[in-house]
């Protein structure tokens, strides 16, 4: 099963799954539909529970704003 990592913008999205790519997670663009998201619409990515802490720590560390998880 995978989990949703909530970021601000598209271009964060993108960013975000180069680093966690780069680092051997594999991590997928997903559009987050009005409601599920703080803005009107946001932009996530989909990791998979086993690598998910691991995921947003390196994120963290690479200036990435998390903005939220979503199952």
């Amino acid at each position: 099963m995978d989990n949703l990592v909530k970021l601000n913008s598209v271009t964060q999205a993108m960013r975000a799954r180069d680093i966690l790519r780069s680092n051997g997670i594999k991590a997928n663009i997903q559009r987050i539909p009005a409601g599920k998201g703080e803005h009107s619409c946001s932009y996530g990515l989909s990791i998979n529970n086993n690598n998910i802490s691991r995921a947003v720590e390196i994120l963290r560390k690479n200036n990435i704003k998390v903005s939220g998880r979503a199952i």
